[in-house]
């Protein structure tokens, strides 16, 4: 038999259901919520997780909180998830990780109630006319990231043309991968970064997907060791990868070069390269091969710098 992970990634949600209970373990209780909303009952979902949310917080406090707010945004309760800040808020420390994301509640609650409000208060014709008409990047974006796979069928003449547009590389990621979620069967062209791309989105993995990634970013906190530092690293593969995307950045679980380079990046950036020599020769790195693939990355970065919506 599959693992659970394996069964959702095949998007055997019915089996997941039936092979868990709404009384198990916690780590199941996860797999079962994630198969409620694979199949798109997102209340069964929610009733699930709210009944366990105290044992599921002390099981895995980051996936909790983040359950939390994604269910909020799906069911459009935006009162109610500024209702739950208290909730996490007062509870003991737990790791830096749970801190930022703690500080950056407010903010992520507001962005989902605008995208929500963005959406929901434009006629279709209105968000065709935005999509192939409007000059900011940021406007199109916002518009893009508020939408689902289900909107974005009604809208994937209009999105196409996002792709052949001279728009921010960010927008034309972020129009393919909406081309993905409304499973369109249909083959589209388009130049990003200066490549020319031929693909069927249906036939296309997205990024941040698969074992490979989970396991890479396991490996990349490890080599971490600091809750701060991996935070920073991870933001940086993110922005990465959706830069180059399609393009792929992960090939195996484990790279040490890559994850020496984002860490040698992160630590720059908090002013603290003390650790920095003892990765080298922790995974027998050369320091100048370490340096080459930072510095790429660090291009790409800035040559495309996040929009940041």
């Amino acid at each position: 038999m599959d693992s659970f992970k394996s069964l959702l990634e095949k998007k055997q949600y019915d089996l997941v259901i039936s092979l868990t209970s709404a009384e198990g373990k916690e780590e199941d209780l996860f797999f079962r919520l994630a198969a409620y909303l694979g199949k798109g009952d997102s209340q069964k979902a929610a009733d699930l997780f709210f009944k366990n949310r105290d044992r599921l917080y002390a099981f895995n406090p980051l996936l909790t909180m983040k359950t939390n707010f994604e269910l909020r945004d799906i069911l459009k309760q935006y009162d109610k998830a500024y209702e739950d800040e208290p909730y996490f808020e007062n509870k003991p420390y737990v790791s830096q990780e749970v801190e930022e994301y703690l500080r950056d509640l407010p903010k992520l609650i507001r962005i989902m109630e605008r995208n929500s409000s963005l959406s929901a208060g434009l006629s279709s014709d209105k968000v065709d006319g935005i999509l192939k008409t409007s000059k900011d990047d940021y406007q199109i974006l916002t518009l893009l990231s508020a939408m689902t796979g289900a909107m974005a069928k009604e809208h994937i003449t209009a999105i196409k043309t996002l792709l052949v547009s001279s728009r921010h590389s960010e927008v034309k990621t972020y129009a393919f991968l909406l081309l993905i979620s409304a499973r369109c069967a249909e083959e589209v062209t388009f130049t990003k970064n200066g490549k020319s791309y031929h693909l069927v989105p249906a036939e296309t993995n997205p990024p941040y997907s698969g074992k490979i990634f989970s396991d890479f970013l396991s490996y990349l906190r490890k080599a971490a060791g600091d809750p701060s530092v991996s935070g920073i690293a991870e933001s940086l593969l993110n922005d990465y990868i959706l830069d180059v995307y399609p393009e792929e950045v992960l090939t195996k679980s484990e790279d040490p070069l890559l994850a020496s380079a984002l860490l040698k990046i992160a630590r720059s950036y908090l002013r603290n390269d003390q650790e920095t020599e003892e990765t080298h020769a922790r995974y027998a790195l050369e320091k100048e091969a370490v340096d080459k693939e930072a510095e790429k990355i660090a291009l790409v970065l800035k040559k495309h710098p996040p929009l940041g919506i």
